[in-house]
C-alpha cells in the first residue's frame, strides 16, 4: 500500500478489493449455508451479532488511517512498514 485509502481510494487497490470480497463471501458462507455451517459446527446469527460482527471487522481501516495521517502530520512523513516516504506539496 502506497498511499492512505483518503488519497488512492479504496476502489483502486483491486487486489486488496478481491481479497476482501472473497474473505467476506467465505466467512458468510460458512456461517448461512447450513452444509458448511454443520461442518463448522456454527449457528446463523442475529442481527446484533452481525453488526458486532462488521464493526469489529472494519475498525481496523480507520484505525491505521488515522494512525498514518498523525504520522503525516507529527513526523511529516509517512510511515509503511519500516519504510519512510516523504511527501512533497
Amino acid at each position: 500500500m502506497k498511499k492512505v485509502f483518503s488519497k488512492s481510494g479504496f476502489w483502486e487497490n483491486k487486489y486488496l478489493l478481491g481479497a476482501f470480497l472473497l474473505g467476506t463471501i467465505l466467512q458468510i458462507g460458512v456461517v448461512i449455508i447450513p452444509g458448511l455451517a454443520q461442518i463448522f459446527n456454527v449457528v446463523p446469527l442475529n442481527a446484533i451479532q452481525w453488526m458486532y460482527t462488521i464493526g469489529i471487522a472494519i475498525l481496523p481501516i480507520p484505525i491505521m488511517e488515522l494512525q498514518k495521517k498523525l504520522n503525516e502530520i507529527k513526523y511529516g512523513k509517512v510511515i509503511y512498514g519500516g519504510r519512510i516516504q516523504i511527501h512533497h506539496n
